[in-house]
């Protein structure tokens, strides 16, 4: 079963879902976060403060897309825009919800809770 989180971006949240990995399973054992955010193109990533280690890292996230990476132990949530390299898929923003951050000129921190 997958687990339902909350991603608030302050003035708005988006509900996602994250995959049965371990990857996820351990960044949900760590939840809540306050990542302070740092954009690239049409992705938005902060370092969570924990080495996840690393499983099936994929070099291509789709649009709505989560992910973790070990290098900079970044969360990073990607809404058009490639990895700059290979990165754990651990999950989905519901729906086309994710469309919001293309609308959003500086998105500088999100908290994200089980929902």
């Amino acid at each position: 079963m997958s687990e339902q989180i909350l991603l608030d971006f302050g003035y708005f949240s988006l509900e996602a879902s994250l995959f049965d990995t371990s990857i996820a399973k351990s960044f949900t054992a760590n939840l809540p976060y306050k990542i302070e955010l740092k954009q690239w193109g049409n992705e938005v990533y902060g370092s969570i403060g924990l080495d996840l280690g690393e499983d099936d890292p994929i070099p291509e996230i789709p649009c709505g897309g989560i992910a973790y990476t070990n290098n900079g132990n970044y969360l990073c949530v990607f809404f058009g825009q490639t990895p700059a390299w290979p990165v754990e898929y651990i999950g989905n923003i519901k729906d086309d919800s994710w469309k919001i951050l293309l609308e959003q000129n500086k998105i500088t921190t999100v908290s994200i809770i089980k929902k």
